[in-house]
């Protein structure tokens, strides 16, 4: 098996919809990938509200937990080809409960 090229995550977009996001060229770089630069490189996927909105949280698919935008990819166990799951934060709504 040859070396990987390119370290990437796959991120859930919608309920149907999965993109794959490249982060980094060496393990060490992706290791050290932080939740914030994700937040921004993952704004390509959403170029209707790119700029307008900011995202409520990013989430593992396999945690509930928020991660903050300083956390790496190393402390947050996030490995090459993992799946998030994205979640905008838009205005309107009535507020909570």
């Amino acid at each position: 098996m040859g070396e990987i090229m390119a370290f990437q995550v796959r991120v859930r977009v919608n309920k149907n919809e999965i993109k794959v996001l490249s982060v980094a060229s060496s393990s060490e770089e992706f290791e050290q990938f932080t939740i914030g630069g994700l937040k921004e490189r993952a704004l390509s996927f959403f170029p209707s509200v790119n700029g307008r909105f900011k995202f409520v949280y990013i989430r593992l698919n396999i945690d509930t937990g928020i991660l903050e935008d300083s956390q790496t990819f190393e402390s947050c166990n996030i490995e090459h080809l993992s799946v998030l799951i994205i979640v905008l934060q838009v205005p309107g709504g009535r507020g909570t409960v």
